[in-house]
C-alpha cells in the first residue's frame, strides 16, 4: 500500500507540474499584460519596476515560468508554535496506531488507523505557522497567500454546507428508488435527477433568488433568504442564534443551488449501486436464510453498494472551491471562486495561479485518498 501511495503521488507531482505549465502558457497568450491596468497611473511605475524584477516580466516566457515555479514552492515562513504538542500528538498516533492493528478487526483497521494519523496531523498543524512566497497581487489587493487563505474559509463553508445537503438526502433518496424501483416515486425522481442534471447552475442560482428570496418577501413580507453576501452588516451586533439565523438566511439558496447537481448524481449512482447489490447470489442467501427485509437491505446491501459513492464523494471534495465558482458570482459570495473570476479578468496571473494550482492538489490528494478507502472499504482490492 506504502509504494502504491507513493507511485500515485509521484504521479501527482508530474501532473501538477505539466497543468502549472499549461495554465502559464495560457495566461500568457490571453491577451493584454498584467501590469497595464497599473500603467494607466503614473505614480504607479515604481511598484511596475519592482513587480516586473520580482517575476521577471522582461524576461522570455520559460524564465518568468521558472522563477512563478520557484517562488510557489519557497516558504517564507515556518514556525513550531508548541513543540510539546507536535511530540505528544505523534507519540499518540503512534501508541493509538500500534494497538489498533493489535486489537481491531481487520476490516477495521485501515479506517481507524488513517483516523489516528488524521487527527495528529491536525493536531501537528494547528500549531504550526506556515506560508509560501507568493508573491503579491498585480492589482494591488496584497499578499497572495493571504488573499487566498483569507477567503477559503468562505469556500469551504458553502462547499461542505452542499456537500452535506446533497448526501443528507441523494443517498437516502437512491437507496429508496433502488428498493422501490419502477415505482412512480422512482420514476419521479428519475426525471428530477435528468432536470437537476440539465440545468445549468447559473439558471438554478437565479431561480432560487427570484423564488425564495424576492418573490417570497413580496407574497408574504417576511425576508426569509438574502440573494447577496456571506452575513449581513450587524452581524457583529447580533446574539448568538441571530448570528447563526443570518448565516443560514445567506448560506441556504447558494449551497442548496450547488448541492442540486450533487444531490442527482449521488441519487443516480446510489440507485445502481444498490440495484447490482440486490440482485447478487450472497444477497439472495441473506433472503433465503430468514433474515430481516431491514437488516439484509442495511447490514449487507448498504455497505457494499456506498462503495462507488465514498469514491465519488472523495473525488468531489477536490472540486468544492472549484464548483462554487459560478455560484459565488451570482450570489456576491466572498470566496476564493469569486475571486478567481476577478483575477482572470485583470491578468492578475500570480493570484490565478495559486487558485489553480490548490485545485489541482487537491484533486491529485483525493484521488489517491478515494483509491486507499476503497481499499479499506473493499477487503478484495489490493495494491500490492
Amino acid at each position: 500500500m506504502l509504494a502504491y501511495i507513493t507511485r500515485r503521488l509521484v504521479y501527482g507531482l508530474v501532473t501538477l507540474l505539466a497543468l502549472s505549465m499549461i495554465v502559464f502558457m495560457l495566461l500568457q497568450l490571453s491577451g493584454g499584460g498584467p501590469l497595464d491596468r497599473l500603467r494607466l497611473n503614473p505614480r504607479m511605475q515604481p511598484v511596475i519596476a519592482q513587480l516586473t524584477e520580482l517575476w521577471g516580466l522582461d524576461q522570455p516566457i520559460w524564465r518568468q515560468y521558472v522563477t512563478w515555479l520557484k517562488n510557489y514552492v519557497t516558504p517564507s515562513e515556518f514556525a513550531i508554535n508548541n513543540h510539546a504538542a507536535v511530540l505528544i500528538a505523534i507519540a499518540a498516533a503512534s501508541a493509538a496506531t500500534y494497538a489498533i492493528a493489535r486489537y481491531m478487526k481487520s476490516h477495521w483497521k485501515g479506517a481507524a488507523i488513517l483516523g489516528a494519523w488524521v487527527v495528529a496531523i491536525f493536531v501537528i498543524f494547528s500549531n504550526v505557522t506556515i506560508k509560501f512566497n507568493w508573491g503579491v497581487s498585480f492589482q494591488g489587493a496584497g499578499d497572495v497567500w493571504d488573499l487566498v487563505f483569507g477567503r477559503l474559509g468562505a469556500t469551504l463553508r458553502l462547499g461542505f454546507s452542499a456537500l452535506f445537503i446533497a448526501l443528507l438526502i441523494g443517498i437516502p433518496l437512491g437507496i429508496y428508488q433502488a428498493i422501490r424501483q419502477y415505482s412512480f416515486f422512482d420514476q419521479l425522481g428519475t426525471t428530477a435527477a435528468f432536470i437537476a442534471f440539465s440545468t445549468p447552475i447559473f439558471i438554478v442560482g437565479v431561480g432560487l433568488q427570484l423564488i425564495f428570496a424576492l418573490y417570497f418577501e413580496k407574497w408574504t413580507g417576511v425576508k426569509l433568504f438574502y440573494v447577496a453576501g456571506m452575513n449581513s452588516p450587524s452581524f457583529s451586533e447580533m446574539t448568538f442564534w441571530q448570528q447563526i439565523g443570518d448565516t443560514l438566511q445567506h448560506l441556504v439558496l447558494p449551497a442548496v443551488s450547488i448541492a442540486l447537481i450533487s444531490l442527482a448524481g449521488y441519487s443516480r449512482f446510489q440507485r445502481a449501486s444498490m440495484l447490482e447489490v440486490l440482485h447478487s447470489d450472497y444477497l439472495r442467501t441473506a433472503k433465503a436464510k430468514g433474515l430481516r427485509r431491514s437488516k439484509v437491505i442495511v447490514k449487507h446491501a448498504l455497505r457494499n453498494a456506498l462503495i462507488p459513492i465514498v469514491t465519488l464523494v472523495s473525488l468531489d471534495i477536490a472540486f468544492i472551491i472549484g464548483g462554487a465558482i459560478i455560484t459565488e458570482t451570482i450570489f456576491g459570495w466572498p470566496g476564493v471562486g469569486r475571486l478567481y473570476i476577478t483575477a482572470i479578468g485583470t491578468v492578475d496571473y500570480p493570484v490565478v495561479m495559486a487558485i489553480v494550482m490548490i485545485i489541482g492538489i487537491g484533486i491529485v490528494v483525493m484521488n489517491v485518498v478515494a483509491d486507499v478507502l476503497y481499499g479499506v472499504m473493499d477487503p478484495r482490492v489490493r495494491y500490492d
